[in-house]
């Protein structure tokens, strides 16, 4: 259970991200429910077929969960990117072999239905409920407004099909991403909120979504732009409207993400030597040259670059702000792309729950 106060993060379920998790402290840890998403089975470009079984793929998700999490905290875990008709195998659901390897560990984590998850899935999450009696999680978009006639009916339909009640669901209003020409201003926000079908009903509300772009591709190298937080913009400004919802919602987002899985083919990709970086208002981006032509090594003036600026931190504001003052200092090495993901998503935790804990007076 938690309230406003808290933070609801969007997680891909990557190594770096699972390695951000690992380094925040407790009082952090307190403040945040995380939301994993399980990542797509990657593809063989060369074969153009799957990369890995459905077994290897999730052969250590409930190890990585362990690891990053423990057994001491909630979170949540959304299978939408695993094909429905995947199976085990042994025949059994992906869904149930999370759970039961999850569970195997004491770990306690919330499974994630949306409004068109087909039976076999509901009935999977069904027994995962009735086993470990942590209700669940649904997830919902802004078209699901527009695509169902009964709203209420349809939302209440699902839990139904998983034998949950309001009150031991939490709800996750997911706009997703909010770039043109998908913005929000806030008047738009209000009326949504407002029409969320029985608000005061459930366990805990959430409102998620980000600006956060698909890729970096179109920012200029050498360089540092800034990308406006428009999700952390709305909820303030959300917030400032409180008196006119029934329920003020929980702030989630996409951390330094946008919440597209992308099919990234390795063979032509051309990565730069980026940071992303959260401050009060934007994203600020660091950006190198192409990390095949001039290497790893652009990363320790990109680090000295971003902590000479007035946004920086500070080294001991997060485990990803020592490792920026480390790497200006060049006192160990650089790593790699998992690193800078782990560095920007281990700065945003900590920046994020800030935030929110200053908007609301503790």
């Amino acid at each position: 259970m938690f309230d406003r106060k808290h933070y609801v993060p969007i997680l891909k379920g990557r190594m770096g991200e699972y390695g951000a998790l690992e380094t925040i402290t407790l009082e952090t840890r307190n403040a945040l429910t995380p939301l994993i998403e399980i990542p797509p089975i990657p593809l063989d470009w060369e074969e153009e077929q799957p990369d890995k079984t459905i077994d290897e793929h999730l052969a250590k998700v409930a190890v990585n969960f362990e690891k990053a999490i423990g057994p001491y905290h909630r979170f949540f875990v959304d299978l939408l990117w695993i094909l429905e008709s995947e199976r085990m195998e042994d025949g059994s659901l992906p869904v149930n072999y999370v759970f039961n390897t999850a569970r195997d560990l004491g770990l306690l984590a919330v499974p994630v239905i949306n409004l068109v998850r087909g039976d076999d899935f509901l009935g999977g999450v069904r027994e995962i409920i009735q086993e470990d009696e942590r209700g669940v999680a649904l997830r919902i978009q802004r078209e699901d407004f527009e695509e169902f006639d009964d709203l209420e009916r349809a939302m209440l339909e699902a839990l139904s099909k998983v034998s949950a009640l309001p009150e031991e669901t939490d709800l996750i209003l997911d706009l997703r991403s909010i770039l043109a020409p998908r913005q929000f201003d806030v008047d738009s926000l209000v009326e949504l909120i407002q029409s969320t079908p029985r608000i005061t009903d459930w366990r805990t509300f959430t409102l998620s979504g980000t600006a956060f772009p698909e890729n970096l591709s179109g920012l200029p190298p050498s360089d540092s732009t800034l990308l406006e937080r428009t999700e952390w913009r709305l909820y303030r400004a959300l917030r400032s409207r409180r008196r006119e919802l029934k329920r003020m919602p929980t702030f989630g987002d996409y951390t330094i993400s946008h919440p597209e899985a992308p099919e990234v083919d390795y063979r032509i990709m051309r990565p730069s030597a980026s940071i992303r970086y959260t401050t009060d208002e934007s994203w600020l981006i660091l950006k190198g040259r192409n990390l095949r032509s001039n290497g790893f090594g652009q990363f320790y003036q990109v680090c000295r670059d971003l902590r000479a600026r007035p946004e920086y931190s500070g080294r001991g504001f997060s485990w990803g702000d020592r490792k920026i003052s480390d790497c200006a200092d060049e006192r160990n090495g650089t790593g790699n792309l998992t690193t800078w993901r782990k560095v920007g998503t281990s700065h945003h935790l900590v920046f994020a729950v800030g935030q929110i804990a200053s908007l609301y007076g503790s």
